[in-house]
């Protein structure tokens, strides 16, 4: 089919192809790298995008939201809520009472005491690996796990208490520089 182009068509197509890559190049990496302000419309957008990524990944996975966890926090509901981040992410700060299980063999250690119709709440960052940890709790018989929507970023977010230890805190790992867009820079270390 290409053999019957000509030349300039053929050149046409190629010049087109390769602006169009750049474009589309330059459009990504600006997306994903630069950093945005917590209240502008691509901050908004990158947080709807990344939320309905987690749900179209796990789709079996149930979520609540920032606000029903504060208040499950603040009527002490018997909750057991699991950080499921990296240590060093969970020593800068975290929720209070949470314990950190960065896989889900700690998750299930930590859980060995309670009955698998007990309420556990987890997350992580922004809610993918605490999603996937939620949903290889429930293949393992758990029928009450729920994921924090949004996660520890939005947590902060919305300027809800953080702590280091049992001390409150001011600061989030960022994770990295793409995640970490979805985190308001004040909270950066």
């Amino acid at each position: 089919m290409l053999k019957n182009l000509g030349y300039s068509t053929l050149s046409k197509i190629l010049r087109r192809s390769i602006v169009v890559q750049v474009i589309l190049a330059l459009a990504f990496s600006t997306t994903l790298l630069s950093p945005v302000a917590y209240s502008d419309s691509s901050f908004q957008k990158l947080w709807h995008d990344t939320l309905t990524m987690v749900r179209q990944d796990f789709p079996r996975v149930q979520h609540i939201s920032t606000e029903e966890l504060a208040k499950m926090l603040d009527a002490h509901s018997d909750i057991s809520l699991l950080d499921t981040r990296e240590p060093e992410e969970y020593e800068i700060s975290h929720l209070k009472g949470a314990v950190l299980a960065e896989d889900v063999g700690d998750a299930l250690d930590a859980l060995e005491n309670r009955n698998r119709d007990d309420l556990v709440v987890v997350y992580c960052s922004v809610g993918y690996r605490s999603s996937n940890i939620a949903n290889k709790l429930a293949r393992r018989g758990f029928s009450n796990v729920v994921n924090v929507e949004g996660s520890l970023f939005k947590w902060a977010n919305e300027n809800r208490p953080i702590y280091r230890g049992d001390t409150e805190a001011k600061k989030v790992h960022p994770y990295d520089d793409e995640w970490g867009r979805l985190l308001d820079r004040k909270f950066w270390p």
